[in-house]
């Protein structure tokens, strides 16, 4: 019940409407908690905030209020940085956050953690260079151990991609074949006067696609991020043709016809004409069992292992074993949590003891190898059901 009333105020947000609920007071508290797991507090106040209860609605618009003004300083530091950057002749392309919040009446409801950027490897020293020169300071000393790097200024996180997917593992690793095009048809756009450069749209939206398929892959996705796809497709005309073939070369077709799917049921856009319809009811009930990312908590984190080592597998069309998938990932996993491993293949035994006593260390009433394993197993039957394996 509680996932269909926060599917129907995010609906109710985007079409600028006010929602009534006669709830429990466990089943208020239920909504506020599933809210915030998903990152969408502000939409679900929005829409539903003058039927909450008075202490729930009084506690739930400071939490708002919070959300709002953080988002609104962010994005101004961002922009202000994405100024200084371009000004010396840095030129990444901005992907996610800032670019879906402008496809939002109320941007700042869309509240996002980080900023990702996209630097032509040839910029990148430069690049890592002035970040550090406007006091930005780097999550990894050697910033090529990943295909990314965290820089963190007071409140703004920024990640620069000069790969966007992971390139330690043969799945992830294939969604940067499409890194080229982006910016072969690279445009601009203008946010509250700052130029920008990002990836045309139909190129944006094969990303927003590509990047939930990680995720989903992994450990899950939120609505947010199916949210924002909907958004998209009803901001910008697009060639769907080319959608559907990049999604068809990662067997993702079947999943992307889920997303939009779940998009036509709650968010307002239209299914593709042409395309096989598939039901978005179990996908959408992962998700909003998963949280953002699929972070509800440690067990499902860990049994991405699972997943990934499935998917893993069958890009090299062999059979996958979930169990030691689950116990002992194989080094391009290992790779993207321990990048030490890659100096040698020696190593991954010292990683994956490294990985069993962290494991031990977060266990908890949310992490249990059991738990892990039957999520796993369970999101596995997923992943057959929209035919990724």
């Amino acid at each position: 019940m509680i996932n269909e009333v926060l599917l129907n105020c995010i609906s109710a947000f985007l079409r600028g409407e006010k929602l009534t609920a006669e709830l429990r007071d466990d089943e208020w508290q239920e909504l506020i908690d599933k809210s915030a797991q998903q990152k969408v507090t502000p939409m679900v106040y929005e829409a539903l905030g003058n039927a909450m209860p008075d202490g729930l609605k009084k506690a739930c618009k400071s939490t708002v209020l919070q959300i709002v003004a953080g988002q609104l300083q962010k994005t101004a530091e961002f922009l202000n940085v994405y100024k200084q950057l371009a000004e010396t002749g840095i030129t990444p392309l901005v992907v996610k956050g800032i670019i879906c919040r402008s496809v939002y009446d109320k941007p700042e409801y869309r509240s996002s953690a980080d900023e990702d950027l996209f630097i032509p490897l040839e910029q990148y020293p430069a690049f890592h260079e002035k970040m550090l020169e406007l006091g930005f300071k780097a999550n990894e000393p050697d910033y090529k151990n990943a295909h990314e790097e965290r820089y963190m200024r007071g409140c703004l996180l920024a990640e620069g991609h000069w790969e966007l997917f992971p390139q330690e593992n043969d799945a992830l690793n294939a969604l940067n074949a499409y890194s080229e095009s982006f910016w072969a048809r690279a445009c601009t756009q203008t946010v509250e006067g700052v130029e920008m450069k990002v990836p045309e749209p139909t190129d944006h939206m094969i990303f927003l696609l590509l990047h939930t398929y990680k995720h989903f892959i992994s450990s899950g996705v939120g609505v947010r991020q199916i949210c924002d796809i909907a958004q998209w497709s009803k901001h910008y005309e697009l060639d769907l043709t080319r959608i559907r073939e990049a999604m068809k070369s990662m067997h993702g077709e079947y999943f992307a016809a889920a997303l939009f799917d779940a998009g036509e049921k709650y968010f307002g856009m239209t299914f593709p004409e042409g395309w096989e319809r598939a039901d978005s009811t179990e996908l959408l009930k992962d998700a909003l069992d998963g949280g953002i990312y699929g972070s509800a908590d440690m067990s499902r984190k860990h049994s991405g292992s699972i997943t990934l080592g499935a998917v893993e597998s069958a890009h090299k069309d062999k059979k996958g074993i979930p169990l030691m998938s689950a116990l002992f990932p194989n080094r391009a996993i290992m790779e993207m949590s321990y990048p030490w491993v890659k100096k040698s293949g020696a190593l991954l035994p010292v990683a994956w003891g490294a990985r069993i006593i962290r494991y031990i260390g977060e266990r908890g009433n949310d992490n249990t190898a059991a738990e892990s394993m039957k999520i796993g197993s369970e999101r596995l039957e997923l992943l057959k059901k929209y035919r990724i394996i």
